[in-house]
């Protein structure tokens, strides 16, 4: 089982409304500066905030741990967990260079995706998912569950038999029920998501065949019959920024969908034209210019 880090950076500040004045101090000179704290001795925590070495110790006991060397402990690895948002956002500049960096980093992410994509691998997953009996998409998260609502979106409407899923039971227990000539469809930016993998483990217990789209060289893709590569970095100067990873599931699955529908034909092309005159008739008016779906 993965160890749980305990948040002790969010515990200091939940506590502060009820603690004493001297653990306030105490709290709030830790919280300014970590690194001086985790590299501090008691007599050393004791006269940066004006207290005693009793106290320091009182202090550290009151939050659950034996001593101050447990405390450091915690907080180290508290602190080494998403550093960069400790230290609050780095400006951006205004509200237009803020929309151009977003939208360039999805320029960026989308060419560099680009170059990502390899085209064996690409007719390979067509090839699999024509020929699917049942396609199931599982993604679990921000980005990835997205992703694989997306790809039910695009793939019904070329007449495939498809679902979405995100919930880490429901991997499991659809899992299950895969045969030979189904294909799951694992979505996942970085990887290593272990309810993901032990589905795709039960997916090939049935026979049936697993297409990861993830990072390369993840755990993920050990579980893999095909690997479609996504790897954008994620923004480290601009932390409240949406990563650009999203645009990049999405562009591959985009590309999976216009394949597909080449190679599936009028079939394909039926079902969108009964899809398009559908939404003509009851929703554009005979307004041919309207996107196929909102």
């Amino acid at each position: 089982m993965t160890p749980v880090i305990p948040d002790i950076i969010s515990l200091l500040k939940e506590q502060r409304l009820s603690m004493s004045k001297a653990d306030l101090r105490l709290t709030d000179l830790i919280l300014e500066d970590i690194d001086r704290a985790v590299h501090a001795s008691t007599t050393e925590l004791a006269e940066w905030s004006g207290t005693s070495t009793p106290t320091v110790t009182r202090f550290c006991r009151k939050l659950g741990f034996s001593s101050l060397r447990e405390f450091k402990v915690q907080l180290a690895q508290a602190r080494a967990v998403g550093a960069r948002f400790l230290n609050g956002q780095v400006a951006a500049g205004s509200h237009s260079e803020i929309a151009e960096q977003i939208i360039r980093r999805a320029q960026q992410a989308l060419e560099h995706q680009l170059g990502l994509l390899n085209d064996d691998c690409v007719q390979r997953s067509v090839a699999l998912l024509q020929q699917a009996k049942r396609i199931v998409a599982f993604g679990s998260g921000g980005g990835s569950t997205i992703a694989a609502q997306d790809m039910q979106n695009r793939l019904f409407r070329l007449g495939l038999m498809v679902n979405a899923y995100q919930d880490g039971q429901m991997l499991q227990m659809v899992a299950a029920t895969l045969k030979k000539g189904d294909v799951l469809v694992a979505i996942s930016t970085t990887g290593r998501y272990t309810d993901l993998h032990n589905a795709c483990r039960i997916a090939h217990q049935y026979d049936a065949q697993v297409i990861a789209i993830t990072r390369p060289h993840s755990p993920l893709t050990e579980h893999a019959d095909i690997v479609l590569a996504v790897d954008i970095p994620e923004e480290k100067q601009f932390v409240n920024q949406p990563t650009p990873s999203r645009y990049a599931l999405l562009a591959v699955i985009d590309v999976l969908a216009s394949e597909l529908s080449l190679a599936l034909g009028a079939p394909a092309l039926e079902n969108i034209r009964r899809i398009k005159h559908q939404l003509i008739a009851y929703r554009d008016h005979d307004d041919d210019s309207q996107p196929l779906g909102d």
